[in-house]
């Protein structure tokens, strides 16, 4: 997810937002927000991963409390989570 500043107003305002958004959406989607509204966007979608582990863990976590060895259950957490199943 790429956010980027809101264009200051002029007269070619909305092609250069097509141009700019057209650029960074070839690599994953694109969001203009106002300046104040970074950190909010930084701490949602940069702190993902870090969510994603922990609750990997916590799944490795109850396979180990179940009786696995903590490496087979960090494995059947981890590949279950990616594939669905």
């Amino acid at each position: 997810m790429t956010v980027i500043s809101n264009l200051p107003p002029s007269d070619s305002e909305g092609l250069s937002r097509r141009v700019v958004k057209q650029i960074f959406s070839s690599i994953g989607r694109c969001r203009f927000h106002e300046e104040k509204h970074f950190d909010a966007c930084t701490a949602l979608s940069g702190s993902g991963p870090a969510f994603a582990c922990i609750f990997l863990e916590a799944m490795a976590d109850g396979g180990v409390m179940m009786g696995l060895p903590r490496a087979e259950a960090l494995e059947l957490a981890s590949q279950g989570a990616c594939s669905g199943h």
